[in-house]
């Protein structure tokens, strides 16, 4: 379940990324202090969790879901809630920057969950 962007530039996309949460501009998106990322809302806020991580020989930057600490599952409901609204702020901030995005369905690195 996580999010595999391709990108000439993973270190640039992920600055950027920060640098919009840290702006406000990348919608209710922010950020912990070790570099994770949740979605801001009362509803979702810390419910889960995007790690980053840079995979520069596939020219990659992944978002690995986590689950919160005291959470057994991920629901569909709350993956697919995160990865929608992650995917749409890529396509809406970022579309120069990369050239294509998926979310896969089932785990793969860097999940945590």
């Amino acid at each position: 379940m996580a999010i595999i962007i391709q990108t000439k530039n993973p270190h640039l996309l992920l600055d950027k990324i920060y640098e919009a949460i840290d702006t406000k501009r990348a919608d209710k998106w922010q950020r912990t202090a070790d570099g994770r990322i949740t979605y801001g809302t009362l509803l979702l806020k810390n419910e889960a969790f995007f790690k980053p991580q840079i995979w520069l020989d596939e020219n990659q930057l992944r978002f690995g879901l986590l689950k919160r600490k005291d959470r057994k599952h991920i629901s569909s409901k709350l993956y697919t809630a995160f990865h929608t609204k992650f995917v749409e702020m890529l396509l809406t901030n970022f579309d120069t920057i990369f050239h294509s995005v998926t979310a896969t369905a089932v785990r793969e690195e860097p999940d945590d969950f």
